[in-house]
């Protein structure tokens, strides 16, 4: 499966934001797991983390479903074209048969 043009472009930003959302995520953990910092602050980093974890959970969901669909279209495809073959092949063995006898006439 390679992936052209704009959808390249698309899957390398997506890739980046992938990246970025996980290395905040990482952030805001150790934020919040420092017993250092006072009660409102972790409240505020806990709500980011909440925040930036359904950001990437809508980013990878997304992927996913675009994935499934690309892959869905690639099976109707080839579905389509193995029907169009068995539909074909009865008149393909007609032309074939009448290839053969006339070349057969001619001797």
């Amino acid at each position: 499966m390679s992936i052209e043009g704009p959808d390249r472009l698309e899957e390398s930003v997506r890739d980046e934001m992938v990246r970025q959302l996980r290395q905040n995520l990482a952030r805001c953990r150790r934020v919040i797991l420092d017993e250092k910092m006072d009660l409102k602050t972790q409240e505020r980093w806990t709500q980011l983390y909440n925040n930036t974890s359904q950001v990437l959970n809508q980013i990878l969901k997304d992927r996913q479903t675009r994935d499934w669909e690309k892959r869905l279209r690639e099976i109707e495809n080839t579905e389509a074209f193995r029907k169009e073959q068995y539909s074909l092949r009865p008149i393909l063995q007609t032309q074939r048969q009448q290839t053969q006898s006339g070349s057969n006439s001619e001797l």
